[in-house]
């Protein structure tokens, strides 16, 4: 076959992404997120310690080379032992780089502790080849399907029209995205294969695929749709699909060996740290999956980081789902079913905008690989009729130069990783510079730290929510002792404190202190969902040098997370935890709504 456009292309995509990710070198990229995917090796073959048990060596990565502010990638375990938040498979993929880079890191003069320059290199370039090599099968896919021209045109929509550019050539190199892209690429492709001619081979690589894609990101599991819908078309297509199954069982049986097999890393680590051969890691309360109530709208449709407004090209894929039955019917009930059930669980996690890192829905990266054959079926479809050719032409190519200008403008800091708005959107849409004033309409912005400081407050309305001033009591204060450790605590749900999405609350009062300053009061203010604590913040209040036999006042900021649900609680108190007695008094509480 004849397919040399659809080669430069693939070329041009290829040297695109490596150029920019050559222009764009970073001192640091195993952190935060990646972090967590990467510990798994330094912790086991390092230090001996999958357990995470031993705190002096990760207290020095931590210092040496600033990984992330907290350590939100690990878990509590049993008996001291901690967990790794995120599954194993990007550790999986990580490895052969890994040791490469072990074992040349000490003959090239840099610390073989895991994380030295020699890591950073050799994974980035490893995952970089991985994501290329995506492209690739990627390729052989379309080829399926379209004639060398419209491979090479898909190759190009989807890889400079989406955020898989963007993830893949900047700072999303080592995340899961891209390597997702590639196994969906893997599965598709064998999925054909197997279908056209079934034989073990294909058989194993989607065991194979589907394993490696379950261990880095489980809710890919859904991805077994595909296989398993492909070609049923109609009766008769159904007839001979499950003619095929019939007759080659161990082919089946194969596929689950070899599937078993690419998740068990992750079944031996959990069994071997916790005695469970499933540990649910994601133990926060704040954050999990609402499946009863996706957050559909504005993970489609919102300025944050809505799927249709940062990467339209998706809204022609999705349309192509009418003319995709006609053209590869075979592959009808695969793309629909996945795309829904896909989009059904992405969009039901509560931190539905997952974080930084992209200005698109990150998470749908993965499924652009499905995604392909009905935009293909579309302009196909739409090529034989003339004012819906030029209508598709010009929109695909407005949506390939906005997602460009848009990943330029992400890249410079111009169009914001977290915290965009309509208002603010509208006010950077096509400019090179913030304009003055637009980024008051971005979200408010929320520290990494421990420490949070209300600085903007003509922008917030006070109302007192709660002053306790123990009047009625003797001496007219609160005492705190070893047997009353707690004061009575301000309740308010979310929906009841405002009807904004965040609000700031003023913890205040005053304690005595006598002759000696050995007693401190800690401010404790946490929200609650389902009876589970998160976003929980103590904060221990010191005395000024040199007070004494005096009242002194205390004050302590708290601005409100993400919360799960608009009836989840927030609660705020004082705690002695020293036990040593203490008088407090008038304990108030403040909420500063937005104006």
């Amino acid at each position: 076959m004849n397919a040399r456009l659809s080669s430069y292309a693939l070329i041009l995509l290829c040297a695109v992404t490596v150029a920019v990710r050559c222009t764009m070198p970073q001192r640091h990229v195993l952190t935060w997120d990646v972090f967590g995917y990467y510990l798994y090796l330094p912790a086991g073959f390092i230090h001996d310690d999958p357990a995470l048990q031993d705190r002096a060596w990760l207290d020095e990565v931590m210092t040496t080379y600033e990984p992330s502010t907290t350590l939100y990638q690990l878990v509590d375990g049993p008996d001291g032992k901690r967990v790794i938040k995120y599954s194993s498979g990007m550790a999986v993929l990580y490895a052969p780089f890994f040791f490469v880079a072990h074992a040349l890191a000490d003959p090239l003069g840099f610390p073989a502790d895991g994380f030295s320059a020699p890591y950073q290199l050799a994974i980035t370039i490893g995952c970089l080849a991985f994501a290329l090599f995506g492209l690739v099968l990627f390729r052989n896919v379309l080829l399926h399907f379209f004639d060398d021209r419209w491979t090479a045109a898909l190759l190009l929509l989807i890889g400079f029209g989406t955020n898989w550019f963007q993830l893949t050539a900047w700072d999303g190199t080592l995340l899961t995205h891209s390597a997702l892209f590639t196994l969906y690429a893997l599965l598709l492709l064998a999925t054909i294969r197997w279908h056209a001619a079934p034989s073990w081979r294909w058989g194993v690589l989607i065991g194979l695929s589907l394993g490696l894609m379950t261990l880095i990101r489980p809710s890919e599991l859904v991805a077994a749709l595909i296989p398993k819908l492909w070609g049923i078309q109609h009766a008769e297509a159904r007839k001979a699909k499950w003619d095929a199954v019939r007759k080659h069982i161990p082919h089946l049986i194969g596929t689950a060996v070899v599937f078993l097999i690419a998740v068990s890393p992750q079944l031996f680590y959990w069994k071997s740290i916790t005695g469970q051969w499933i540990f649910y890691s994601y133990v926060n309360p704040g954050e999990g999956f609402d499946l009863d109530n996706p957050h559909l709208r504005p993970f489609l449709l919102g300025f944050r980081k809505g799927w249709f407004i940062y990467t339209p090209i998706m809204l022609v894929a999705i349309a192509g789902i009418i003319p995709l039955w006609k053209r590869i019917p075979q592959a009808f009930w695969a793309v629909l079913v996945v795309l829904l059930v896909d989009v059904w669980i992405v969009s039901s996690w509560s931190n539905w905008w997952y974080a930084g890192g992209s200005f698109s829905s990150r998470s749908m990266v993965p499924m652009y690989v499905v995604l392909a054959l009905p935009l293909g079926a579309w302009l196909q479809w739409a090529w034989s009729i003339r004012p819906l050719r030029i209508a598709s032409a010009w929109a695909c190519g407005a949506f390939v130069v906005l997602n460009l200008f848009q990943t330029w403008q992400w890249s410079v800091g111009i169009l914001n990783k977290e915290r965009m708005t309509k208002a603010y959107y509208k006010a950077i849409f096509g400019r090179t510079a913030i304009p003055a004033g637009a980024e008051r309409s971005l979200l408010v912005e929320r520290s990494l730290g421990n420490v949070e400081m209300l600085v903007e407050e003509d922008r917030y309305r006070p109302t007192l929510r709660y002053h306790a001033t123990y009047d009625e009591l003797p001496g007219g204060y609160y005492a705190l002792s070893t047997e009353n450790s707690f004061t009575p605590a301000f309740e308010s749900t979310f929906a009841d404190l405002t009807d904004k999405d965040h609000a700031w609350l003023r913890v205040s009062g005053a304690m005595y202190v006598g002759e000696k300053a050995d007693a401190v009061p800690t401010v404790v203010i946490h929200f609650e969902h389902e009876g589970g604590t998160y976003k929980y913040m103590a904060r221990t209040w010191f005395v000024p040098a040199g007070t004494r036999d005096a009242w002194v006042p205390f004050s302590v900021d708290y601005i409100t997370p993400e919360v799960r649900s608009r009836q989840d609680k927030v609660k705020a108190y004082l705690w002695d935890q020293d036990g040593a007695p203490m008088q407090v008094d008038d304990l108030r509480v403040v909420v500063f709504e937005p104006t």
